[in-house]
């Protein structure tokens, strides 16, 4: 949908990933049909060298703060390095949700 085409847009510009994942959960989450507000990314970048997992989490929120304001209710992220993905190559499956809105 056009969230997603936005989020990988602005994460590809900022984070210049040399793996992307973008996936819309929407559906798990008990909100109407066509709704895009729960998103799971995973990236992998070189910006994220040295970082700690809370510095890499706020460069993808910085990167994604209007999306984050408005529509986009939920986003989890997997944030990596290119070394680390190369010794761990997948995303970690997700917990189904809870219902906490229905």
């Amino acid at each position: 949908g056009p969230l997603a085409r936005t989020i990988r847009a602005k994460l590809d510009a900022a984070l210049q990933p040399t793996h992307l994942q973008v996936l819309d959960e929407s559906s798990r989450h008990g909100v109407p049909p066509g709704a895009e507000t729960h998103f799971a990314v995973g990236v992998v970048s070189e910006r994220f060298a040295g970082l700690s997992p809370l510095q890499r989490h706020r460069m993808v929120h910085a990167a994604l703060s209007t999306e984050l304001a408005g529509p986009l209710h939920a986003l989890a992220i997997v944030a990596r390095t290119p070394q680390q993905w190369e010794s761990d190559p997948q995303v970690p499956p997700r917990p189904p949700c809870l219902g906490g809105s229905k």
